[in-house]
Parts: C-alpha cells; sequence; structure tokens
C-alpha cells in the first residue's frame, strides 16, 4: 500500500512541477516583453532579464492553486489515461486512500503558498521594484501613479506624492483638525527626511485657518512631528497583495485603533492565510473531475478545464472580495464563500461518480 501512494504522490507531485516550470517559462517571456519599452541606457536588457527573474516569484505566488489544481489534473489524468487508476482500485486502494495521497502531495505547494506569503514575496517584491526604480533613473521609488499615499494619525490627515525607499518624502501634505472636524491648520513641504529619529520638513509653506482670518507663513526648515518611521512607511507605500501576512494583520489592527476600519487590509490578510485552503478545495474538485467527467478525455481537454476552472475561481475570488466589503459582507465571509463552493461543488461530484 505505501508504494501505491509514494507512486501516486510522485505523479502528482512531478506533473505539479512541470505544470510550474511551464507556467513559469511562460510568464517570464511575458513579462521580459512587458519591460522591453523600458530598455534604456540605464535599464539594459540584462537589467531587465534580471528584474523579471528575481520578480518572477512574486508573480508566480497567486497561481500557486491554478498550478496545483492543473498539476492534479495532469497526474492523475496520466494515470486514468493508462489505465492504472483503475488497477489501483481493482487493487482494493479506495477512492478517499487515492484522494489522501493527492492531498499529501499538493500540501508541499499549501506549505509554500504559506511560506512565500510571509517570508520571501514581500522582500522581494521591495527589492526588484527598488532596482528597476533605480535603474530606469527615476528621482523617487514609489510615486502611486499620481494618487499619492494618504495616511490619517489622530485628527490629522497627510498625503504624501511619492515616497523613497529610504524613506525620505516627497510633495507632503499635512491638513490637521479640531475635535469639531474644522480645518484649523494646513502645511506642504517640499521634502521631509528623517535624520536622528526626528523629522524635517523642507520648503515649508504653513496656513493657519481661524475663524475670521488665515496667516500664511513659509519657513525652509521646519519639524514634523507624527509616530511615522521610515520602517513603517512600508506599510503606507506597499500594496496590501505584497505586504507579509503577518504585517496584514499588525497594519489592520493600526487602521481600526485609527478609526480606519482597513477592509483592504484585512480582505488580503485573509485571502493570504486561506490560500493553502484555495487550493486543497480546487485539488478536490480537480480530483472529482478525474473520478468524473474527466475520466477519458485528452490531457488538452483536461489542461483547458484545469486553466478554465483556476482563472474563474481566481476572477470570483478577486471580484468578491471588494463586492463583500460593499454590500456589508466580512472579509473573512467573503473568502470562505468560493472556498465553500468548490468544497460542496467537488464532493458533490465525488459523490456522483460513486
Amino acid at each position: 500500500m505505501r508504494k501505491i501512494d509514494a507512486y501516486i504522490r510522485s505523479s502528482v507531485i512531478n506533473s505539479i512541477l512541470a505544470v510550474l516550470f511551464v507556467l513559469g517559462m511562460l510568464d517570464l517571456v511575458i513579462a521580459l516583453l512587458n519591460q522591453l519599452d523600458n530598455l534604456r541606457d540605464t535599464f539594459t536588457f540584462a537589467d531587465a532579464l534580471y528584474y523579471v527573474v528575481a520578480s518572477a516569484p512574486t508573480r508566480l505566488y497567486e497561481m500557486i492553486p491554478m498550478i496545483t489544481l492543473i498539476g492534479c489534473l495532469v497526474g492523475l489524468g496520466s494515470l486514468a489515461t493508462h489505465s492504472e487508476l483503475t488497477a489501483i482500485r481493482a487493487a482494493g486502494v479506495s477512492t478517499g486512500r487515492i484522494m489522501l495521497s493527492t492531498i499529501k502531495a499538493s500540501a508541499i505547494m499549501m506549505v509554500l503558498s504559506l511560506v512565500m506569503g510571509e517570508y520571501i514575496v514581500p522582500d522581494l517584491e521591495r527589492m526588484t521594484t527598488s532596482f528597476r526604480t533605480i535603474a530606469l533613473g527615476r528621482e523617487v521609488a514609489v510615486t502611486n501613479e499620481g494618487k499619492g499615499h494618504w495616511h490619517k494619525e489622530g485628527n490629522n490627515y497627510m498625503r504624501f506624492a511619492a515616497i523613497e525607499p529610504n524613506g525620505v518624502l516627497h510633495g507632503m501634505t499635512l491638513y490637521e483638525f479640531d475635535e469639531n472636524k474644522n480645518l484649523t491648520k494646513m502645511t506642504h513641504a517640499k521634502r521631509a527626511i528623517y535624520q536622528r529619529e526626528h523629522w524635517s520638513m523642507e520648503n515649508v509653506r504653513i496656513t493657519h485657518i481661524e475663524d475670521v482670518r488665515t496667516e500664511y507663513k513659509a519657513k525652509s526648515i521646519a519639524p514634523f512631528d507624527t509616530e511615522l518611521t521610515p520602517e513603517t512607511l512600508k506599510f503606507v507605500a506597499q500594496e496590501p497583495k505584497d505586504m507579509a501576512i503577518s504585517t496584514l494583520y499588525k497594519y489592520g489592527q493600526y487602521l481600526d485603533a485609527q478609526g480606519l476600519g482597513g477592509g483592504e487590509f484585512k480582505l488580503a490578510f485573509w485571502k493570504k492565510l486561506l490560500q493553502p485552503i484555495s487550493t486543497l478545495a480546487l485539488v478536490l474538485v480537480g480530483i472529482s473531475f478525474i473520478f468524473g467527467p474527466l475520466r477519458s478525455v485528452t490531457m488538452g481537454q483536461r489542461l483547458f478545464t484545469g486553466i478554465l476552472v483556476g482563472l474563474v475561481y481566481k476572477i470570483v475570488v478577486d471580484l468578491l472580495g471588494p463586492i463583500g466589503l460593499l454590500v456589508g459582507i466580512g472579509p473573512l465571509l467573503a473568502n470562505l464563500i468560493p472556498i465553500g463552493l468548490c468544497m460542496i461543488w467537488g464532493s458533490w461530484m465525488l459523490r456522483r461518480a460513486g
């Protein structure tokens, strides 16, 4: 029995690795083609190649559930094509035992997704983004495409036009409100830098707003009192999808303390934390396909079905989360709904296949 388990696991693992390699190569080619328009003296073809190779894990991370699904379809499908699956069942191995062997093989990808989401993707994203920005010769690293980055601290709201990786702020505007939500002071600085644990603003224009008049002052340098540090600025500047799982949880709590909700970050937190369960749900669907409608079809049809199901699942997850926040469904429930539907669908298909 152990040999049969090991044979099924090796077949599935080898198929998952093959799918990972093929999709990884396709991703590299597409990403490299997208970078060709940016080539210049400071960003050569070698730099572009290094960037797309180094950032490949961050792109493949979100594809892990689909890669595992396709790998299971290919691995088990190959056994079904050569009638090995029929022989294994005829030898007394139950469908449940085959499922368990397949899930054990897929567990590698589930653990990998947790490790990548917590330790690899966040640092790799920062490193590759900084490398590309510096190579392109841009003055600032994070611009957020002109929208700027907003932050709230007590009654104060601040906007940064751009943030450098070392924490230098560009185009900073600070809006200060009193307890009655009245704007009392507006400060604009061309730049703010962090030195010796203190912030200093440069080229500062300050407008004091009172009931009957406003007062304007200009200073070359002024202090900037805030709890922000270059370390915490990484949270402000980074997209939720690129943040570590633990960081998303801490930043979500910080936003709650500031009364900002932080639904987008909670959504990303649960999505990353539940990604192994998402992978398991898709694996269950894949197994049900092999014992059901895809038992006797060609490998091409299995690949097409795997890609289609994986893409539809990703689109549903990406759409349901923001919609859930709008209609009042919690971030956890918004992530659990597609997982639950997949598990119910897979279980129903398996039951129907006998």
